[in-house]
């Protein structure tokens, strides 16, 4: 399965994490993920432009994007996602340069 990075920016108002404290280890986050049909692999609290990275898996970029939007929904703030490629796919995207 594709491997996602999203990247979280809450607002002010959010106060953090709306309907999720950190220290439950954000059972909604997973929740919304799995229910899209992805895994979660690991949530990181980050320092800088955005607030957390969230590491996942999805069968394609559709399941991915609407577990996005729903996380928004829910969980408020802004977000920012990438496809990422593990270095064993870099040959096969060398391929042909």
């Amino acid at each position: 399965m594709p491997t996602y990075i999203g990247l979280l920016s809450m607002e002010p108002a959010d106060h953090g994490i709306k309907g999720e404290t950190l220290s439950e280890g954000a059972p909604e986050t997973r929740n919304v993920i799995e229910s899209h049909g992805g895994t979660l692999h690991e949530i990181y609290l980050t320092m800088g432009q955005y607030d957390a990275a969230i590491v996942m898996d999805f069968p394609n970029s559709m399941a991915c994007a609407k577990a996005m939007l729903a996380l928004r929904e829910r969980l408020g703030g802004t977000t920012q996602t990438l496809e990422a490629f593990p270095s064993s796919q870099w040959p096969e995207l060398a391929q042909g340069i």
